[in-house]
């Protein structure tokens, strides 16, 4: 089945290197994008006006913290991965199911990953994708445990340092063994989020502890309790740093500034990832990542269409998730934005550098619509058409 998308006023691509395209129209076959800025080979099922508003791939929130289903118990809420969706997120990634209760030992972590994975594989409200089952490193987490997860499918290690493995110089070890073997690990950066004995031993994860550790991702350097300055640099500045660092919504905003304008500095913009680091104490915020994507546009001179690249092409590109760049072959997840609706300014790319939230007018998963006019977001300024074939 076609899907003509038309009248496109803008292109934001997904990719660093190129983040804009001048196109007026894309072609969507069979959940992917069959061709850019060309007429449908047949009539096609459905034609989408897009009124001149923006086209985009849909965003990845690099750090979320799942259990099963769309139910958080931290906040005791129901929905909110759907209602990501309303906020033009396509893609969740797992830092660690850390909220299922009753955890306790590399056993229990490994089956409790294991499970969240099997069931997000099949399993997306709404349409979203979810990478669940991000393994938490145990006081008796053994190689065997990172081997069964990663021959199950799993490629995630969850954060490092929130299960009961504190010490950097063993984590460190183990986080070799599952880079090395391919796995993406996070690691957790700031002050502690264990409320137990561990907590008291370990209070604070340093720049120095990231550097022994070595994780793929320096997660939520602006924690709740960010990284101290002086960490920042380091992390951002040193030879051996973290391939990725990650700035959240639930964090400070001072030290989300600082990590980006540091790797703006080092043209390292490549490295930055956003997510949201919720559902949380912080709470559950479908406009996460579209309120980080404004706060660096806005306040750290980051440019709309890099700021929207970061948070999709950047974020696949390190968890190796397939799309979320506009380009043909790739997955037909898209989002249709615009200023909204009362807004001074006059699109969405113009909002998003003021630091507004743009309107979700539509949003796309493997070529179909799922969202009609965001109930999360303001309306849109302009309302897509949406014509059935005859």
């Amino acid at each position: 089945m076609e899907t003509f998308l038309y009248n496109i006023g803008e292109i934001l691509t997904g990719r660093l290197d190129s983040p804009t395209l001048d196109a007026e129209s894309l072609v969507i076959n069979n959940g992917r994008i069959a061709s850019i800025g060309e007429e449908p080979l047949q009539s096609p099922c459905l034609s989408i006006d897009c009124k001149d508003m923006v086209v985009a791939p849909g965003l990845v929130d690099t750090h979320v913290h799942p259990t099963i289903g769309d139910f958080a118990p931290k906040q005791a809420s129901v929905g909110y991965l759907e209602r990501m969706v309303h906020g033009a997120v396509t893609h969740a990634v797992s830092a660690g199911e850390v909220h299922v209760p009753g955890r306790a030992g590399a056993d229990s972590a490994l089956a409790i990953a294991l499970a969240a994975y099997m069931s997000y594989k099949n399993y997306g409200p709404l349409g979203i994708k979810v990478h669940g089952g991000g393994l938490l490193l145990e006081e008796d987490t053994e190689t065997r445990h990172i081997d069964q997860a990663f021959v199950a499918g799993m490629r995630i290690i969850g954060e490092v340092g929130i299960g009961s493995l504190k010490d950097p110089t063993r984590a460190g070890e183990l986080a070799k063994y599952a880079r090395d073997l391919g796995m993406v690990v996070h690691m957790h950066c700031g002050a502690t989020s264990d409320r137990g004995p561990g907590g008291e031993r370990h209070p604070y994860f340093s720049a120095d502890d990231v550097l022994t550790v070595r994780p793929s991702i320096a997660s939520h350097a602006n924690s709740f309790v960010s990284l101290s300055d002086e960490d920042v640099d380091l992390v951002c500045d040193h030879a051996d740093g973290p391939p990725f660092v990650e700035i959240v919504q639930a964090g400070g905003t001072r030290s989300m500034l600082r990590v980006v304008e540091r790797l703006l500095e080092r043209d390292s913009l490549d490295r930055l990832l956003i997510g949201t680091d919720t559902p949380t104490g912080y709470g559950v915020t479908s406009l996460g990542i579209l309120k980080t994507i404004g706060d660096i546009s806005s306040m750290a001179g980051v440019a709309p269409a890099l700021a929207w690249a970061v948070a999709s092409g950047n974020a696949a590109r390190a968890f190796n998730l397939e799309g979320h760049e506009i380009c043909v072959g790739a997955p037909a997840d898209l989002v249709v934005i615009d200023a909204a609706l009362g807004s001074p300014e006059q699109s969405a790319v113009q909002a998003i550098a003021s630091g507004e939230f743009p309107g979700v007018a539509l949003v796309i998963t493997d070529g179909e619509v799922r969202v009609n006019g965001s109930q999360c977001t303001l309306r849109s300024r302009r309302v897509a058409e949406i014509k059935t074939a005859a």
